[in-house]
């Protein structure tokens, strides 16, 4: 380690720490030269003891060029680089070096090929060029706005490339962030000719006027066919997933499965490149992907061959396709919150300090908890950001994006995401994980749930509904129960959650418009509601904790909002107790098929309940003024909850809709001035007589409508 480190922290200011370890942290001078002639003593502004090193801040002119390697001399004879440092974070710089412009990366054209890459603070760029074997190194131009340019001639389509970005006093070897694609496990990027991907577009044939016409069901590629049992030809890839007409014992698996569900949007977990899974031997790791290396490149491993760089993009586009031909939407998880390591990232090789949080003292926000925070409030981060996704909206025709950690980006950022994806599909989904993290940033800047009403149309998974209904989900907290799993105090709060928050007082208010909750009891993260149940109702059961699995199911389904299914919730999913199975390996995470058969019936339910909320029209209210004028909730008996949804709806010559919830052991009766028919009851079938009196067994949620009597 050098006993100095000399860093630009500011416009016309050097900081200096010197170890006081090295001649006891002194030096009487300063000078700066470059290798383009510089040689410049510096003012000694001001000098700070700490315990291990003294710190000097040194007056500089302030309109000292970039791109030039400046050195720090002191008074013993040592030099050392001055690096680029917070300086990159001030408002100036962005003023100087903001690009707006659409060719960032490689602009493939038959007779050749345009690089250009964002490095302001490079004092050389060299692209490394492999054109199949034929190596070549191409200097590159230094242009406006800090990005370097070259112009390669011949037919690069199946080139690969590095750049040598000499920068801080040192040379490193990077990818391209905006390379379309890359070689196994990210040894380079590759040159894309667009004409060799697929460009169809298939439309699905489901209209979506809204958010809450929306059934997400969330999944991975991996997990939906890595079981011998998937009935695939292949195994854990996206050539597996579209396969068609795979079953297990009679039964159908993978793409077949999700179809026969009647989910409108199907939300895959990370498909873009992450770093601990070797896409050369996919077999030897697993992980979900919330470890990301590129976010404009397909992860190799779901990929038949992972270093053919069209590969993966090919397979990734007939992938969405099959989805649309099933007139399912998808909806990508990206993970824009951190990236898996800081000094490897692309970021970090071209503009150090620039990409990610920092704090006064040149330490890195942890917001995210995974060692840093990409820095979405700087401009090309921004820019960077809304160029990924509507790129992968162009090349893979996607539906939407779920955002993870969500709260670590800012809200200026989230909504030129959104109106930038919009633009696009207009029926697009976005939503993600409104947490309050800490990250630096002000709280009135978060992306946040707090700060939901600065986000229009941009949603947010919904933990109150979620601990309301099946109970807190962290494993110190695993024996809590909620609602549904027995807490029969917190009816009150069931009437806040299946009203998705969007009524104020006396229920608690959280969103302005039913369109920004995200209800879900489960998602890949934590114990699966199943494996809860074996703690919070361990006195129970399997029957009726089967009972209650249906409840959970319903009330998802059945309540104000977007509804959000995790696989194999339908079938009683189990991780054998490993709530964070991030990498805990494909006999944890796979679909179990056997299980699914096993409890068949529970997932004939979830059909049934998934094409009733499909096909009445009270469980599309679209607006916070519509809930509050139709919806009422109460509670009868002390706990149970009934929703009453007033939509006249000719289709089904009814009125009303009136779901009742009854987590308890004790059978209701409920009568009225009304007549009213069950549709779906505690098996989720329809009755066909009509009664005054509606039944209402224990353990179970019962919807009836009240028919139009003018037809």
């Amino acid at each position: 380690m050098p006993a100095m480190h000399a860093y630009a922290d500011d416009f016309g200011v050097i900081t200096i720490w010197m170890k006081s370890s090295f001649y006891g942290g002194r030096s009487d001078y300063f000078y700066l030269t470059s290798q383009q002639g510089l040689y410049m003593d510096l003012i000694i502004k001001s000098v700070e003891d700490h315990p291990d090193a003294v710190k000097y801040l040194l007056t500089t002119p302030a309109d000292l060029p970039f791109g030039i390697d400046y050195r720090l001399h002191e008074s013993h004879g040592l030099s050392v680089p001055v690096e680029m440092r917070l300086i990159c974070q001030k408002p100036f710089f962005t003023k100087e070096f903001m690009y707006d412009g659409d060719d960032l990366g490689p602009i493939y054209h038959p007779l050749y090929t345009l690089f250009s890459v964002w490095a302001p603070t490079a004092v050389s760029v060299i692209l490394k060029l492999d054109n199949r074997g034929s190596r070549t190194a191409h200097p590159m131009t230094r242009t406006d706005h800090g990005v370097w340019r070259a112009r390669v001639n011949g037919d690069l389509r199946h080139a690969t490339y590095t750049y040598l970005v000499n920068r801080n006093g040192q040379v490193r070897e990077t990818l391209d962030p905006y390379a379309l694609s890359s070689t196994a496990n990210g040894h380079a990027s590759a040159v894309i000719d667009p004409n060799l991907v697929p460009h169809t577009h298939i439309p699905c044939s489901t209209k979506i006027n809204s958010a809450v016409d929306a059934i997400i069901y969330e999944c991975s590629v991996r997990d939906m066919t890595s079981s011998a049992h998937s009935g695939t030809s292949t195994h854990g890839t996206f050539d597996a997933l579209r396969e068609e007409n795979t079953s297990w014992k009679g039964h159908p698996t993978g793409m077949s499965y999700l179809a026969s569900l009647g989910v409108t949007h199907v939300q895959l977990m990370p498909v873009l490149d992450f770093v601990t899974v070797d896409e050369e031997h996919p077999s030897r790791n697993y992980n979900w992907g919330y470890d990301p290396a590129q976010y404009l490149t397909v992860e190799g491993s779901y990929s038949s061959d992972p270093d053919d760089p069209y590969a993966r993009m090919k397979e990734l586009r007939m992938l969405v396709d099959t989805f649309h031909r099933h007139d399912m939407r998808v909806t990508l998880d990206v993970v824009f919150n951190h990236m898996y390591d800081v000094d490897s990232s692309p970021f970090q090789c071209l503009t150090p300090y620039y990409w990610f949080r920092y704090n006064d003292s040149g330490y890195l926000s942890n917001g995210s908890y995974c060692g840093n925070d990409l820095s979405s409030t700087q401009p090309m981060v921004r820019k960077y950001f809304v160029d990924v996704c509507t790129k992968l909206m162009d090349l893979y025709d996607v539906d939407g994006f779920r955002f993870d950690l969500m709260g670590v980006l800012d809200v200026d950022t989230m909504n030129a995401i959104h109106d930038a994806v919009k633009a696009r599909k207009p029926d697009a989904l976005l939503y993600g994980e409104g947490w309050d993290m800490p990250t630096m940033l002000a709280p009135e800047d978060k992306a946040c749930i707090v700060n939901q009403n600065r986000m229009p149309d941009i949603g947010h998974f919904n933990d109150y509904f979620r601990d309301t209904v099946k109970g807190r989900t962290s494993d110190d907290q695993k024996y809590a129960q909620g609602y549904i799993t027995g807490d029969l105090g917190m009816a009150f709060g069931m009437c806040s959650a299946v009203t998705g928050n969007v009524i104020g007082d006396p229920y608690f208010y959280r969103f302005d418009s039913p369109c920004k909750t995200i209800n879900g009891t489960e998602t890949h993260d934590n114990a699966t509601s199943w494996d809860k149940m074996r703690a919070c109702c361990s006195s129970e059961n399997h029957d009726t904790r089967l009972l209650r699995q249906k409840m959970l199911l319903a009330a998802t389904l059945f309540s104000i909002g977007v509804p959000f299914l995790h696989a194999g919730q339908e079938f009683c999913g189990t991780k054998n107790n490993v709530s964070n199975s991030y990498n805990a390996g494909d006999g944890i995470n796979q679909m179990d098929w056997d299980r699914a058969i096993q409890n068949q019936e529970i997932v004939a339910y979830t059909r049934r309940a998934i094409a009733l909320r499909r096909e009445y029209k009270a469980f599309h209210y679209a607006t916070q003024k519509e809930v509050c004028d139709n919806v009422h909730v109460s509670v009868m008996d002390g706990n149970v909850v009934v929703c009453d949804i007033h939509c006249p709806d000719p289709e089904h010559a009814c009125t009303d809709v009136r779901i009742l919830y009854n987590p308890s052991y004790d059978n209701r009766e409920y009568g009225s001035a009304d007549e009213w028919q069950v549709i779906f009851d505690h098996d989720g079938n329809p009755q066909a007589q009509k009664s005054s009196v509606i039944y209402v067994p224990g353990l179970s949620v019962i919807v009836a409508v009240k028919n139009n009597p003018d037809q």
